[in-house]
């Protein structure tokens, strides 16, 4: 992260901007179910001036809730390109001050997808910090405490909800983070390929090698596409999984409140915002995991691209050195040259 600060520092409007944005957002999200049970209270009392005063207020908290969504989006996007644009002109002056020698220890290919590949996951990280780490925190906690409130015999109900969740998710998030370290070795391994084979395509068709090298970047694509069906199928298992998860909790508190209706009746026009709260707090979770694979996907790319900037150049040229006329004859005797890890 240390690598983003400076950068981060001179876009701190978009970022109070950004986040004044998901508080308002989230806030105006937690309190419409409040302004849904009000209007169904007033609905089942007959008050037809207060279905309408809490309608015009539904209304107006959803547009705000929307303005709000619009300016964080917004925020969030002039950050990310903005920080993500100095930073890979920062590595990319960084990468011509390398030797033969430095370039030929990360190689061409890899130095590409760090500016390409590594650039567009960090803009998806910094896009995420800035939209969703203050956002889930406040939905999560908002949407179990008002939950609390508007049902207070039901708190159990959340309460195991959460715990299911945050179980599976960390089963499956877990998994993918290591699974994303894999995808950019691939990526620099395939970027590798193709430009040594068509960098050196003379050579192959001289020599008939054209079959060995489709063996081999077969082999590597195979790995690639094997990897990214793996994280594939962990998606496709999360998001039914966290659905089935929230659909069961919410049947459970319709179960609940059917049982007692005639003991609580009041519950009848709570239940809608109580649904509501649960299918909050589910997706701040889900949210939350998203996020956090995000993070762990992001904090790779940074890595590689810290490989990068905290590299010394095997070559540095002192600019205070002898500026004066010379004179005379250089022999060079017993010299040789010879890159690092070379075969001799």
């Amino acid at each position: 992260m240390e690598i983003l600060r400076p950068h981060l520092q001179r876009y701190w409007q978009e970022i109070v901007g950004a986040v004044l944005a998901v508080i308002v957002a989230a806030v105006t999200a937690l309190w419409q179910p409040h302004l849904l049970q009000a209007v169904l209270n007033a609905i089942l009392t007959n008050d037809g001036v207060l279905v309408k005063r809490y309608g015009i207020e539904l209304i107006v908290v959803a547009l705000i809730g929307i303005l709000a969504g619009v300016a964080n989006v917004f925020f969030a996007a002039r950050l990310a390109q903005g920080v993500t644009s100095d930073l890979r002109e920062e590595t990319y002056r960084k990468i011509q001050t390398f030797s033969f020698g430095n370039i030929e220890h990360f190689s061409s290919g890899s130095l590409v997808v760090r500016l390409i590949n590594d650039m567009n996951q960090i803009t998806n990280f910094v896009m995420t910090l800035v939209m969703q780490l203050i956002r889930v925190p406040v939905l999560f906690a908002g949407s179990f405490i008002l939950g609390v409130v508007t049902i207070p015999r039901l708190w159990w109900v959340e309460v195991s909800l959460i715990t299911i969740i945050v179980l599976v998710a960390y089963f499956i998030f877990k998994r993918m983070g290591a699974l994303f370290e894999r995808v950019q070795t691939y990526m620099d391994k395939v970027n590798l390929q193709v430009k040594e084979e068509l960098q050196g395509i003379r050579v192959v068709k001289s020599f008939n090698q054209e079959g060995k090298q489709q063996a081999d970047f077969n082999q590597t694509s195979e790995q690639l596409n094997q990897v990214d069906l793996v994280i594939g199928y962990l998606f496709s298992a999360s998001f039914p999984a966290f659905t089935l998860v929230s659909y069961l909790g919410v049947a459970l508190a319709i179960y609940l409140v059917a049982q007692t209706v005639t003991i609580h009746p009041h519950e009848i026009a709570a239940l809608s915002a109580y649904i509501t709260y649960l299918t909050i707090l589910t997706m701040a979770i889900i949210i939350g995991g998203m996020t956090s694979m995000a993070f762990s996907r992001g904090l790779v790319s940074l890595g590689r691209i810290k490989e990068v900037l905290v590299t010394k150049p095997d070559v540095e040229f002192e600019q205070s050195g002898f500026k004066g006329k010379l004179q005379g004859n250089v022999t060079f005797k017993e010299v040789s040259f010879a890159y690092p890890d070379a075969v001799k």
